[in-house]
């Protein structure tokens, strides 16, 4: 079936205003957990041209992981503060977990006031979300980093939002590692995404986590299988880049295409990982 593009909210960039020569098509405030090693680096290379991504380090000094993720998104004007008045057209919000473990109760704002005016905010995983509508995707598997109370809180999430869950793969930690997200590889995720792929029939799979190196491993494995493959940065990547107004790529399709362009980019930046992939 064809896939649909949601519609966008209206970002800072609206207010007739100099662009800026780094950011001539937005400029976009990153918001990822401290020691999250992949959404900066995945986020950049998914972004188009001339979309600039400045980040900032959300900094929780709770011993529990749950503890962590709650106060991400419930602090969000907190971690935006050090911007100052630099000038935001979007914020991403990367950090799925957290969403997770609030719950549906929780209210997540649509934009954030700025003195250029409002300027959306785009959850990763509501842009999943989006991402599973753009596929009119009703049957899901998911592939967890997460440990066990997290990756129960995210089916509970999916499930609640309506989705069929057809199977939940635990993707395997890779050896010695020590945190259960950031130390997972591309090559264990890939092990994920094929064990998922595998698992039953299914509109979609997505592999959670934006603190994972599932980009590489998407790369891969869409290449093996029919079936639409998401990650919690390219959605937020597609999503951030459609409030934008930038229309090349609309549907979240053409960016899972053979042909997408930051497949290039991701191979030209990381080659060893490719090769690493090459022998699993």
């Amino acid at each position: 079936m064809p896939s649909i593009s949601p519609p966008p909210l209206r970002p800072a960039s609206g207010v007739e205003r100099d662009r800026p020569d780094l950011g001539a098509r937005g400029v976009v405030a990153l918001l990822t957990p401290a020691e999250n090693p992949t959404a900066e680096p995945e986020l950049s290379l998914l972004m188009p041209p001339d979309v600039n991504l400045l980040t900032a380090r959300m900094y929780a000094p709770a011993s529990e992981m749950s503890a962590r993720l709650k106060a991400y998104e419930t602090r969000l004007e907190e971690w935006l503060a050090p911007f100052g008045d630099a000038p935001l057209d979007a914020v991403a919000f990367a950090c799925t977990g957290s969403t997770y473990l609030l719950g549906p109760s929780r209210r997540r704002p649509e934009a954030l006031k700025r003195r250029h005016g409002p300027c959306p905010v785009v959850c990763a995983a509501d842009a999943l979300k989006d991402g599973l509508q753009s596929l009119r995707a009703q049957r899901i598997t998911l592939v967890s980093p997460y440990p066990s109370a997290l990756t129960e809180a995210a089916q509970d999430h999916w499930r609640g939002a309506g989705y069929d869950v057809a199977a939940v793969i635990q993707s395997p930690l890779a050896h010695g590692a020590a945190h259960p997200i950031y130390g997972q590889t591309a090559a264990t995720l890939l092990t994920g995404l094929r064990q998922g792929l595998k698992a039953g029939v299914a509109d979609a799979v997505i592999v959670m986590g934006t603190g994972a190196p599932s980009l590489a491993a998407l790369a891969v494995a869409s290449e093996e299988t029919d079936i639409p493959i998401l990650s919690s940065n390219l959605a937020t990547a597609w999503s951030v880049a459609h409030q934008l107004g930038l229309e090349e790529r609309p549907l979240i399709t053409e960016w899972l295409a053979p042909d997408a362009p930051w497949r290039e980019r991701l191979w030209s930046r990381f080659p060893a990982v490719r090769a690493r992939l090459k022998s699993t």
